[in-house]
């Protein structure tokens, strides 16, 4: 649970001591003149490129690890309720956690402009904030980062040793650091790699957000079901 303030508040500090070097702050590029939209594309590239993938991957290993250490799944599967739901309640558990770490994060960035506006007058933030479209972009990464959310917490549930779910989240975030990369230099298949879902909504060109919404939410549910089917479906010894 500590992780869940942990993590956003690691990415606003380190945000915050990037844009503090004014006047020649990251704020300061590409003609932007809404200093609020450019500190939140900063905060939320930080968040969807590299802090969300490792944060996901900690959290369903340690959510997983609950059970699978002294074996605790044969009290668990013991009791009269379907196995899916168990597999499905530790899913919710670890997307209620990333939805609020995604809310302390965006609220990190309020503080963030407040805070840089008082030390830096030569960096000025105007009113009103436009939080409608900065909250919309951050649902929009939440949730395209579902797809790789439920690959992960698979993959934490099916094996048992911790080093396997977080070797594959690790290994898929460098994929999709690449594919990201990759995808900025042309547009294909690869920008559409889970891990590297969040930062189409962050890309300069633009994307259909609605169909890599659709791509992320279908075929996460499509992990989902698969990985109950395979939850119901082991022997526990």
């Amino acid at each position: 649970m500590k992780m869940v303030v942990i993590s956003p508040a690691a990415v606003v500090l380190l945000v915050f001591l990037a844009a503090y070097q004014a006047p020649f702050s990251t704020l300061n590029f590409n003609g932007i003149r809404n200093k609020w939209t450019v500190l939140a594309s900063l905060t939320l590239r930080a968040w969807a490129i590299l802090m969300m993938p490792l944060y996901i991957t900690l959290e369903t290993a340690l959510v997983a690890g609950l059970d699978h250490s002294e074996n605790q799944w044969k009290s668990l599967l013991a009791r009269p309720v379907p196995r899916w739901t168990l597999y499905v309640a530790k899913l919710l558990v670890v997307m209620a956690m990333t939805a609020l770490s995604t809310l302390v994060l965006l609220c990190g960035i309020l503080i963030d402009g407040s805070v840089l506006a008082r030390v830096q007058s030569a960096v000025v933030f105007e009113f009103p904030v436009p939080w409608a479209a900065i909250f919309l972009d951050g649902a929009k990464v939440m949730g395209l980062a579902f797809l790789a959310l439920t690959i992960l917490h698979w993959v934490s549930l099916r094996w048992r040793s911790f080093s396997v779910s977080i070797g594959t989240g690790i290994l898929a975030l460098v994929v999709g650091f690449f594919a990201v990369a990759a995808g900025q230099q042309s547009d294909g298949w690869i920008e559409y790699f889970p891990w590297a879902l969040p930062m189409l909504v962050l890309a300069r060109q633009p994307h259909n957000i609605e169909a890599a919404l659709f791509i992320s939410s279908a075929f996460g549910l499509g992990v989902v079901a698969a990985g109950c089917l395979d939850f119901c479906r082991r022997e526990v010894k």
